[in-house]
């Protein structure tokens, strides 16, 4: 159930990125809407944008009855001519465009968590997932990408660019607005590069920051205590250090357990 006013409009976002924006003041669930959308028929590239939210699965908020969240949140609706193979590294990628993008808008430090958590300082403050439906001849027939960020004010307070950004836009805008086209303008930029990881691994390497960090692992309803080691740049898979010396590699993130809180050094730019 939508919670607020709705407007839609086309948003250049570079010479060659025309999306389409539909904005709430407050909904449920971008994602759920945007499912709804894409099982519809909606168009690529067609995004579902609010600046809250009143579930908050990807930031892991806690909320009340009544209650919503204020931050950045975005659907997008895509229609790629990729198999599942070829989209394995999906999340990596939108993890790279979402910190890359709020670095611009904070002096704290920020990191990714595996597979694309976003940590402020050591916190969880939110990060991108990712859903498709596959058709018949097991290509997709839709998939889509949301981005949760949680706005606290002392982790992105108003910077100047952005204060001169609201003055002049040809549009009446907010500071979640600015975050939320700067986020898309990075995912894109990296979209066209989907096929060829290469270009945004490294950037995730350098960005992860959950090394070392204490992991368990799930299997046969046992757990196995651990320590993360790496991310394999070539595959995306965690890797994980088991006591002995024996190294694992995991790729369903539901058979990891990880902490909501890391250690982040200074990030490597």
């Amino acid at each position: 159930m939508e919670k607020g006013g709705m407007s839609v409009s086309t948003v250049r976002l570079t010479d060659t990125n025309i999306v389409r924006i539909e904005k709430w003041d407050c909904v449920e669930s971008t994602q759920a809407l945007a499912r709804k959308y894409a099982r519809e028929g909606y168009a690529d590239r067609y995004i579902v944008y609010s600046e809250r939210q009143t579930e908050s699965p990807i930031t892991g908020t806690r909320l009340r009855p009544g209650e919503s969240e204020y931050g950045v949140f975005i659907s997008c609706i895509l229609r790629p001519s990729i198999f599942p193979a070829q989209a394995g590294f999906l999340g990596a990628m939108s993890a790279v465009a979402l910190v890359t993008a709020l670095e611009h808008h904070t002096d704290r430090r920020l990191g990714i968590g595996w597979v694309s958590d976003l940590y402020c300082e050591g916190r969880k403050i939110g990060g991108a997932v990712t859903e498709g439906k596959l058709d018949s001849f097991s290509a997709y027939e839709y998939v889509i990408v949301s981005f949760a960020v949680r706005l606290g004010k002392s982790d992105f307070p108003p910077r100047l660019s952005d204060m001169v950004n609201m003055v002049f836009s040809p549009e009446p805008t907010t500071i979640p607005m600015i975050i939320a086209k700067d986020i898309l303008n990075k995912f894109f930029s990296f979209y066209i590069n989907l096929r060829t990881p290469s270009k945004f691994m490294d950037i995730y390497r350098q960005r992860f920051v959950q090394r070392d960090a204490p992991v368990l692992l799930a299997s046969d309803g046992r757990y196995r205590r651990g320590r993360v080691a790496d991310v394999d740049t070539e595959s995306g898979a965690l890797t994980v250090r088991l006591p002995h010396g024996r190294v694992e590699r995991v790729f369903n993130q539901k058979s990891v357990v990880l902490p909501r809180r890391v250690r982040i050094r200074k990030n490597k730019r």
